[in-house]
């Protein structure tokens, strides 16, 4: 059921939106993305399920690429992790803790979005569902609580691209 909305709303986004914003399947796919973290932020439009599952389809193979496509030459993939000056006793530690947080670093970005909208969008629903017999106070506090949430959204969506995009120099 809230695959059928989720479609709707995209389909009307990007008939809308997604023409000249976006440069080619890392933008559409960037674009979906954001749409996806705002619109979780509405209560029964996005499931924690469906988000659960847009992060598994579009964030974890966008790292897998990035882990294959540097295999090819496995030298200097590690030997990008050493920062210049490092002294030869001391690399290839510096080499494994920044191949470990290379590999924990996906991980850790898919998590962390899902459980920081998961838990924003249960408690909007939560305090939304007070608002209907109590005052208008809460109401307010409900409106900035979801622009505050799209903000969170906002934040996530930016620190994913943004670290996918640095990752295409290395």
């Amino acid at each position: 059921m809230f695959v059928s909305r989720l479609l709707m709303v995209y389909r009307y986004i990007s008939l809308k939106f997604i023409v000249g914003v976006t440069e080619g399947f890392y933008g559409f796919v960037l674009f979906s993305l954001l749409c996806g973290f705002v619109l979780l932020r509405c209560p029964y439009i996005f499931g924690v399920g469906g988000f659960a599952s847009t992060l598994l389809i579009f964030i974890l193979p966008l790292f897998l690429s990035l882990f294959l496509v540097r295999g090819c030459n496995v030298m200097l993939f590690l030997s990008s992790f050493i920062p210049l000056g490092t002294p030869l006793w001391i690399a290839p530690f510096v080499c494994l803790a920044e191949t470990i947080s290379y590999v924990v670093r996906p991980v850790v970005l898919m998590i962390r979005p899902f459980l920081n909208l998961s838990i924003g969008a249960f408690g909007g629903a939560a305090i939304g569902g007070m608002c209907i017999s109590l005052s208008y106070w809460l109401l307010v506090f409900v409106v900035i609580l979801f622009l505050y949430n799209v903000f969170v959204a906002l934040v996530h969506w930016f620190i994913i691209s943004e670290i996918l995009s640095f990752s295409v120099d290395h």
